[in-house]
């Protein structure tokens, strides 16, 4: 047998078996899309430390501690970094300070975890939008 029989041959084999491969055709008649399941989102629960620091941080914003405050909320920041709530407190916080720039960005970060409407408006107020 030659080479190029044995390479012809070697082709039609493969074709043979991406032919097997094949997702088989839908019945005929259905002309749905199949569905994808849906996708699940699990939210771990807030940790009480969390809701602590941030309550202490909020007291100390209101007494005009506001670097003390602003230490609680990265601390707060240190357990949950993925809720939104810390980046409102942050954002408010670096504002009182008066450094614009941390409070946009605290706010622009903010938007990435927001889930709740309300929250997401007051950051999109803080982030200048």
């Amino acid at each position: 047998m030659s080479m190029v029989c044995v390479q012809r041959a070697g082709i039609l084999v493969l074709f043979t078996l991406l032919a097997a491969c094949e997702t088989p055709a839908p019945k005929q008649g259905d002309t749905r899309t199949p569905s994808l399941p849906q996708a699940v989102e699990v939210q771990r629960p807030l940790s009480p430390a969390y809701l602590r620091l941030l309550d202490e941080g909020q007291q100390q914003l209101n007494a005009g501690q506001i670097a003390d405050a602003i230490a609680t909320f990265e601390r707060a920041q240190r357990i949950h970094a993925d809720n939104a709530r810390v980046y409102v407190a942050l954002s408010q916080a670096y504002s009182k300070a008066g450094d614009r720039r941390a409070s946009v960005a605290m706010a622009e970060r903010g938007l990435l975890y927001c889930k709740d409407l309300d929250r997401c408006r007051v950051l999109r107020k803080l982030a200048g939008g």
